[in-house]
């Protein structure tokens, strides 16, 4: 086996620090002396950083069941803020068909005949009830009518509320999906 000697481009030869630089020969010993390591998969971290400041690292696995996690919960939130405006919807029909049958039945004058049963009917109350109602008007610093809870209007407005309070979660919600989306790599 010949010597190959490495010149240069002036012609002179190449030295490794007395004898003459061998290509061959340090090929044979990069090839007996050699460690190789491989890649390591999803050895590498990406930041995460969400709106309230916080940053966080997570593995490409994790990142990727945050990633299916977070889209998981802005779609449940978007189908259950779908419910509740089909909800409200359907409370606010209610209302509306209860209060325009109120305005027609309160349109509607009472006859003789109802209006004579009525005052029968509350005569018999007051005198049944007499003790009760002395009691009530002397308690009451009101005039005495008490007011009638609307439970639909209430309804309508719990509905309202909750649509609110549903929309600050997906609005979370989609900022954390965002910020999982744009995570940088690290390594």
């Amino acid at each position: 086996m010949g010597m190959a000697l490495m010149k240069l481009f002036d012609g002179t030869i190449l030295m490794h620090g007395k004898t003459p630089y061998d290509p061959v020969k340090a090929h044979q010993y990069y090839m007996r002396t050699r460690q190789l390591k491989g890649r390591k998969k999803g050895s590498s971290t990406y930041t995460v950083s969400y709106d309230g400041g916080k940053t966080v690292k997570l593995t490409g696995r994790q990142l990727a069941e945050q990633r299916a996690y977070a889209a998981k919960r802005v779609s449940d939130i978007k189908t259950k803020l779908a419910e509740l405006g089909t909800h409200l919807k359907k409370l606010m029909a209610e209302a509306r068909e209860k209060d325009s049958k109120a305005k027609r039945e309160s349109n509607k004058a009472p006859t003789a005949a109802e209006k004579s049963k009525a005052a029968r009917e509350s005569k018999k109350y007051r005198e049944k009830h007499k003790q009760e109602l002395s009691t009530k008007s002397k308690s009451s610093s009101s005039s005495g009518s008490s007011t009638k809870i609307d439970t639909v209007g209430n309804n309508v407005e719990a509905v309202r509320s909750r649509i609110t309070e549903v929309k600050g979660r997906l609005n979370t919600a989609v900022a954390k999906q965002r910020a999982l989306a744009s995570a940088t790599k690290n390594g």
